[in-house]
């Protein structure tokens, strides 16, 4: 693949590159591994013939996976946020990347079985928050903040109370 897209997130391994890019692009649609770059020699977290680098698109975006070792792993700090269109795209994903071994965090907040987090918000979440009357908009955050994975319909239901 020659990369287009200016930014792309690096995410580092230790020594599971390519296995996270392949769970990866199982879970998410339009998904795919572009290139894996191996070691020609041995290397600081490796040997000759390792995977070094993984490129892979996730839903038409690319990313990169490095196996650069155990001394950096993900935190807290970082998250891939994915928008899903409703309620059973948002299941689909949730399920997909719990598989294997993953844990549900809080307020859609999930860490994948490799440590790495993600938020899976509706779409119609965003909506309610940028055109909603600050009570709606108060009401909703709420719904949110008592929620695991997000139901939509309670978010729906938190919407229009009041209505």
């Amino acid at each position: 693949m020659t990369q287009t897209q200016k930014i792309a997130p690096c995410l580092w391994f230790d020594g599971q590159a390519l296995e996270a890019a392949e769970f990866y692009t199982s879970v998410f649609a339009n998904s795919r591994i572009d290139h894996i770059m191996r070691s020609g020699h041995d290397w600081p977290a490796g040997k000759a013939g390792d995977v070094i680098l993984v490129e892979f698109t996730l839903d038409g975006v690319a990313h990169q996976a490095l196996n650069g070792g155990p001394s950096q792993t993900f935190s807290e700090a970082v998250s891939l946020s994915v928008v899903c269109e409703d309620q059973a795209e948002l299941d689909r994903i949730w399920n997909g990347l719990l598989a294997g071994g993953g844990e549900e965090v809080q307020c859609g907040w999930l860490r994948d079985r490799f440590g790495m987090r993600w938020q899976l918000v509706p779409r119609i979440y965003w909506q309610m928050i940028h055109e909603g009357t600050q009570e709606q908009v108060t009401r909703v955050m709420a719904a949110m903040f008592a929620m695991v994975k997000f139901d939509i319909a309670a978010l729906e239901e938190a919407f229009d109370a009041g209505a």
